[in-house]
C-alpha cells in the first residue's frame, strides 16, 4: 500500500490505496527488484518529503505574489489534470467497483482536502514558510486522535505512537518559539 499524494497541494490524499490498482507491474521481476521491494513504501515517503519541501518555498512564492484562494484553484486544476493524465483510464473502473456507502466520505475527504489547501496558502501568504511548513506538519497528531475516535476498533495505538506525537509537538513547539 502506498499513500497518494496530492502533488498540487503538497498534502496526502485522504486515503490509502493499493499502488497495484493503478501501476501495471512487468511481467518478470530480477532480484535486484526483489531487495527493493520492501523499501518501496519508504523511498515513496522520501520522494514525497522533498516533493513537500520544495512546494513550501513554490507555494510561498505564489502566495505572496497571487490571491492564495488563485494559487489553490490552479493547484487544483493542475492537480486534476495530472491525476486524469496518470488514472483517467482506471476512474471509471474503479468508480463502478467502489462500495456506495463511501461516496459520501469522499465527498467529505474531498472537501476538508480544499479547504486544507486553501489554508495552507492563506497561511503561507501571512508568516514565513518556515513556520508554516511545521505547523502543517502537525496533521499526524489530528490523526491519532481522530483514529482514537473513530476507527479504535481498526487502528491500534500504542505508547509509541503517543510518544512520538508528543515528539512532533515539541518540535512544532521549539521552531514556532524559535521564530516569533
Amino acid at each position: 500500500m502506498i499513500e497518494i499524494v496530492s502533488m498540487w497541494s503538497g498534502t496526502p490524499a485522504p486515503s490509502m490505496i493499493a499502488a497495484e490498482t493503478y501501476i501495471l507491474k512487468p511481467r518478470s521481476s530480477s532480484r535486484a527488484e526483489s531487495k527493493f521491494k520492501g523499501y518501496s513504501g519508504y523511498l515513496a515517503g522520501i520522494g514525497a518529503s522533498a516533493i513537500y519541501g520544495g512546494l513550501g518555498v513554490l507555494g510561498k512564492k505564489v502566495a505572496l505574489e497571487s490571491h492564495p484562494m488563485v494559487a489553490a484553484g490552479f493547484g487544483f486544476l493542475f492537480g486534476f489534470l495530472l491525476m486524469t493524465l496518470f488514472f483517467g483510464n482506471t476512474f471509471p473502473r474503479n468508480i463502478k467497483n467502489s462500495i456506495k456507502s463511501t461516496y459520501l466520505f469522499l465527498t467529505i475527504a474531498g472537501l476538508t482536502t480544499g479547504f486544507g489547501v486553501s489554508s495552507w496558502y492563506l497561511a503561507l501568504s501571512m508568516i514565513p514558510v518556515i513556520i508554516v511548513a511545521p505547523v502543517v506538519s502537525a496533521y499526524p497528531l489530528f490523526t491519532i486522535a481522530l483514529s482514537a475516535i473513530f476507527l479504535r476498533n481498526i487502528e491500534k495505538i500504542t505508547y509509541k505512537t503517543i510518544l512520538g506525537a508528543l515528539l512532533v509537538l515539541a518540535g512544532i513547539i521549539i521552531v514556532g518559539v524559535g521564530n516569533v
